[in-house]
């Protein structure tokens, strides 16, 4: 796979699910400026244009399949079918922060990077506190012994 593509090359290309579902294309891809990285891809799905649903999808969760030169999003279709989409572009791009991701990421079942950084901290900081306690209830014990 290629490491570096420019984002002229993924717009308008095909998204399908590892089912080989046809899910859309992607309209046009969001870049967070304060960090610089790609916030999300924007999903046109449906067939109709006068019927197209607008999904931001987080970058995340897109594969690009080099063989088919298409992305996977294993999502089921019926998810994007039935799901709750934008009209617009303006409708995604009127969101004043990216806060409202959050609730993307939630929808597509994954948690955003920030959340992973906050329940590893979570976890080093539960696994600090089990060490001390061990340490004060093996050091009272010795101390109960003598």
């Amino acid at each position: 796979m290629p490491g570096i593509m420019f984002v002229r090359d993924l717009v308008n290309r095909g998204v399908m699910n590892d089912e080989g579902e046809k899910l859309g294309r992607i309209n046009t891809i969001a870049v967070n400026m304060e960090s610089g990285h790609i916030a999300y891809a924007v999903l046109s799905f449906g067939a109709f244009p006068n019927r197209t649903k607008l999904f931001a999808v987080p970058w995340e969760l897109l594969t690009f399949s080099p063989h088919d030169r298409r992305f996977i999003l294993n999502v089921p279709r019926k998810i994007l079918q039935f799901g709750l989409g934008f009209d617009t572009i303006a409708e995604l791009s009127a969101k004043p922060s990216f806060l409202w991701l959050a609730d993307v990421y939630e929808y597509y079942s994954d948690k955003p990077d920030w959340e992973h950084k906050r329940q590893e901290q979570t976890d080093r900081d539960v696994e600090e506190a089990n060490r001390r306690r061990s340490e004060i209830t093996a050091a009272q014990a010795s101390s109960a012994e003598k």
